[in-house]
């Protein structure tokens, strides 16, 4: 089992009474100390933080408590990453904040994905399957803040996937999706729509206070060396295709040292280099009205012509009927 650590969220607590559930008979079922959700900062291992939440679901005998304890989620409740989502510009930029700094509170992995009109964020958690009620607390923050952020209280995802096997009623009235039980991993996702709506607490100054905070806090998973080369040919994206020398620069590494950390890890710049681009032009001409031209910019290709051949040979199909089906499929 990982040794990473676990932050209780601030305001469980409250939350819990709020439900009629005590934090003290929750504590004492696990073991855990008494005054445990009252000390800032406090960190659990893995299965000490499972066992956390198992207990409620035990203690509460409530088959929907993890939905109830999101749901009771108050401004004054919140981490740094809350308030950076809540301050996110849209529903699509706030599962990236989640997807980008959530190690910071757990450490499981969340992979943000777009594709067939959909944006998908997937839980990947280090060795066993955490407990459901955690499961639906964490589906439930994502709903519940994309409903009061853009102020669309029926805002529903496409659909979800769950490990467990069965849901409750509560579930299909609060989450209004198709849901997908038995799967191997959780998954959640929004139609291109949803995730393209403005947040209307959308607030730039906050991000650009918080966002340099959150980067410098968040730890990487084990072994994933190529997600930092990802994110630094991400960062150079901007009407320039990044060389590897630059990416090397931005890692402190050599461009030799970086070629043999790729080939070591069975890729190579090139096929890095494309898989960044295509996932950006996907998100681009999904979630924008950009032109090819201007997506050919943004992604440092030299003319719209160039663009296409490579997004064909990426995707078997062009810009346009790719945008054509994301929309269809909305």
């Amino acid at each position: 089992m990982t040794s990473e650590r676990c932050k209780p969220p601030v305001g469980l607590a409250a939350a819990l009474a709020e439900h009629g559930v005590a934090a003290s008979d929750v504590l004492a079922l696990t073991g855990l100390p008494a005054r445990l959700l009252d000390i800032p900062g406090a960190r659990l291992s893995v299965p000490d933080y499972f066992a956390l939440w198992q207990a409620i679901g035990d203690v509460s005998g409530d088959p929907a408590i993890g939905i109830r304890l999101a749901r009771s989620l108050r401004a004054d409740h919140t981490e740094p990453l809350f308030l950076a989502v809540f301050g996110a510009a849209t529903v699509g930029a706030a599962l990236a904040t989640v997807a980008a700094y959530k190690r910071i509170l757990t450490p499981e992995s969340l992979e943000l994905s777009t594709s067939d009109g959909q944006v998908t964020l997937a839980w990947r958690w280090p060795d066993e399957r955490p407990p459901r009620v955690l499961v639906d607390a964490e589906l439930t923050f994502l709903v519940e803040v994309s409903r009061r952020a853009t102020r669309v209280p029926d805002l529903a995802p496409r659909r979800i996937a769950l490990t467990a096997a069965s849901v409750s009623p509560e579930h299909h009235d609060y989450f209004r999706c198709p849901i997908r039980l038995d799967q191997p991993v959780t998954t959640i996702a929004f139609g291109a729509t949803d995730a393209a709506r403005p947040f209307v607490s959308h607030n730039p100054d906050l991000l650009r206070a918080l966002l340099p905070y959150l980067e410098k806090r968040t730890p990487s998973p084990a072994g994933d060396d190529l997600a930092h080369v990802r994110r630094a040919i991400a960062d150079r994206l901007r009407g320039q295709r990044p060389s590897l020398a630059a990416v090397g620069r931005d890692l402190a590494m050599s461009g030799r040292a970086l070629q043999r950390l790729l080939h070591e890890n069975g890729t190579s710049y090139r096929r890095l280099l494309d898989e960044v681009r295509n996932q950006h032009a996907r998100g681009y001409l999904v979630d924008t009205t950009f032109t090819d031209g201007e997506v050919a910019f943004l992604l440092g290709f030299a003319d719209a012509t160039s663009f296409y051949r490579a997004f064909r040979g990426w995707n078997g199909v062009s810009p346009s009927e790719y945008r054509r089906r994301a929309v269809v499929e909305t």
